[in-house]
This record gives structure tokens, sequence and C-alpha cells, in this order.
């Protein structure tokens, strides 16, 4: 598998982590390289795959009608999606997405007060540790990102709806995000 799939699908195991697994997030940030398949320890990795299917199998099974608690495997897609659309899913890859959705939904959970900071700078750590990006691509338009965020799968009643995270483990769905804290967090993560 290319290095840069391993990355990606890496994003989705950190945001198991992030959303319902503290243990999970814990054995990633003691692992010693997280960004090549060559460097994953054999345990770690069987860890990472029993883990990340045990979560997403134990969320699915309490809510198979997609009711409420299954939309926290959302964590990171909602602003994810709208970057690789944007980017005409060429020049950032889903866990890039994804990735880069996870740090801007951690820093919309601090400044709403959800979130601690040193939570928010543990995953940050975490994701640059498995070598994902943590800022916008260049050129990418923050507008145009939040036009792109009202045709998302989530919004219920015009009002977009974000997975934020409590604590390590914990996520909550809200959509009292307003636009100017989404354009703020959007305009931090823009790459120099």
């Amino acid at each position: 598998m290319p290095e840069r799939e391993v990355r990606a699908a890496i994003a989705e195991v950190i945001k198991y982590g992030v959303i319902w697994d503290a243990e999970l997030f814990t054995q990633l940030e003691a692992a010693h390289q997280l960004d090549q398949f060559a460097a994953l320890d054999n345990a770690l990795l069987q860890e990472i795959l029993t883990r990340s299917c045990q979560a997403k199998a134990h969320v699915v099974s309490k809510d198979e009608k997609e009711a409420g608690l299954r939309a926290i495997l959302n964590y990171g897609h909602t602003i994810g999606h709208a970057v690789e659309s944007l980017t005409g899913y060429q020049l950032v890859n889903h866990g890039e997405a994804v990735a880069i959705g996870m740090v801007a939904a951690g820093q919309i959970a601090v400044d709403l007060y959800h979130w601690d900071v040193e939570s928010a700078q543990r995953q940050f750590a975490l994701i640059e540790k498995a070598g994902l990006p943590t800022q916008l691509p260049i050129g990418l338009d923050i507008e145009a990102i939040l036009v792109a965020l009202q045709t998302d799968k989530k919004v219920k009643s015009g009002q977009v709806r974000f997975v934020l995270p409590t604590q390590i483990g914990v996520a909550t769905v809200t959509a009292q995000v307003s636009a100017d804290t989404i354009r703020q967090v959007l305009q931090q993560m823009q790459a120099n």
C-alpha cells in the first residue's frame, strides 16, 4: 500500500481515538512512528485494526438507523468533504481531508469551550506525527468552503452539524457553530 494511503488510513484511526476510544488514542501517541507502514509495530497494527473495527461496529450497532450517535463517525468529515470537493478530489485525498477537518473541528470545539486546549494540541501532534496535513491547501478560498458546507448531507434545517470532541474518546454533535467561528478557524489554518 502506498505510504500516502497508509497515512490517510491513520487519519480515520485517529478519528476513532478522538470520538470513541481514548486508550487507542494513547496507544497511537506512544507509537514511535505512524507515517510509514513499515514503521508500525505488528502488535500496534493489530490493535489499530481491532479497535477501529470494534469502535465502528459498536457505534453502528447502537444506532443502526442513523438517528443520532452514528453521526459521530463523521468527525472531521464536515470540513473534510468540503476540502475534498473544492480540490477536485485530486490534490487532497480523503484521509488528508479528514485530518484537516479534525484540526478545524478540534479548534472550533476549543473556541466554543467544548474541549480543552491541551487535548486539541495532543490531537494536532498526533496528526502531524502521522504525516498528515494540518493546514488548508494553498489558495483554497474560505468563503467557498462555507458555501460547500451548506451542501453537506449533515445539514439539517439549514444548519451545518458538526461533530465536536468534548474530551479524548468522547464527542457530541451540534448545529450551534456560527459561520464567523468557522471562518475564523479556517483563517488560522491557511497555509502561508
